[in-house]
């Protein structure tokens, strides 16, 4: 049956919840400025989809959040359906609430290095500062592989059902993050994700779920997870990658000659391209089945 990516909704979090019900995912995109902030939106208005672009930490204490929400302001005069903001993986309480300050439609706080008991604490407390502005609030638990994070087991990283439950019935955080296998950025290996224990998180709290790690997962294991409860996943690594490269090659002819908005010019529509394949799969636009 034919999905709908343009369904209006009165809040995010009344998008979440539908998405979760009906096997829906919110595709979320990290943009770093407002060359691949354009390119997301100008494949989401190919797509007819809503779409979520987000600020990493370091993008957001470059930029700051106030002016990346303007910069977002002024992309949304050109987009056909809904441009959400959110802040992703900020491990500071402080910086969630600027973010929040500032406009920011969703904020994440990840407490998934910390004890279980720490994690709930900085959950919470994001959690009442953005509950009066309206402000959806992702928390994160168990790990998600890759940028420095050893393992030593599948118990090591992957997220505990009673510590899902746990956070999520004493913090209360709206969507949920969990680790199941993902990897942050490019891998030697195919992430692993694993299914049985999506499903025994799935089962356990009705919080719309997560996926990290989207650039590397194979597009039928993308798609198995948005039936099992998954409602939002981060796509990141393949935008600023397909971004740098590709600038990096133009700047390197044109050498001295080099001028950004003829360099940008033609990188914009190869990152809109990677965003526009991304967006296929999350939005079961192409051939697979699940």
């Amino acid at each position: 049956m034919e999905k709908n990516f343009s369904e209006d909704f009165a809040s995010l979090l009344d998008l979440f919840k539908a998405y979760r019900k009906t096997e829906r995912c919110l595709a979320s995109f990290n943009v770093n400025d407002n060359y691949d902030l354009q390119a997301v939106v100008e494949a989401a208005n190919e797509m007819d989809t809503h779409v979520m672009v987000m600020t990493y930490p370091p993008v957001a204490d470059l930029i700051t959040p106030q002016v990346f929400t303007k910069m977002v302001e002024g992309v949304r005069l050109n987009a056909k359906n809904k441009v959400y903001l959110h802040l992703d993986h900020s491990v500071s309480v402080d910086q969630c609430k600027a973010a929040i300050d500032s406009g920011y439609d969703s904020v994440m706080i990840d407490g998934s290095q910390q004890a279980l008991e720490e994690n709930i604490k900085m959950t919470k407390q994001v959690v009442a500062y953005a509950k009066s502005a309206n402000v959806v609030v992702e928390a994160e638990i168990g790990k998600i592989l890759g940028r420095g994070v050893e393992v030593k087991s599948d118990d090591d990283f992957l997220a505990s059902v009673s510590d899902v439950k746990q956070l999520y019935e004493e913090a209360q955080p709206d969507i949920v993050a969990v680790g199941i296998g993902t990897a942050h950025g490019f891998t030697p290996q195919e992430p692993k994700i694993h299914f049985g224990r999506l499903g025994e998180i799935a089962e356990a709290i009705p919080a719309p779920l997560v996926l990290h790690g989207g650039t590397g997962i194979p597009d039928l294991d993308i798609q198995k997870s948005i039936t099992m409860g998954m409602s939002k996943i981060n796509i990141g690594t393949i935008v600023h990658t397909t971004y740098m490269q590709e600038a990096m090659k133009r700047m390197n002819e044109a050498g001295m000659n080099a001028y950004p908005p003829f360099i940008m010019k033609e990188v914009l529509p190869l990152i809109k391209d990677v965003v526009v394949d991304r967006l296929k799969a999350v939005n079961f636009q192409n051939e697979l089945v699940v």
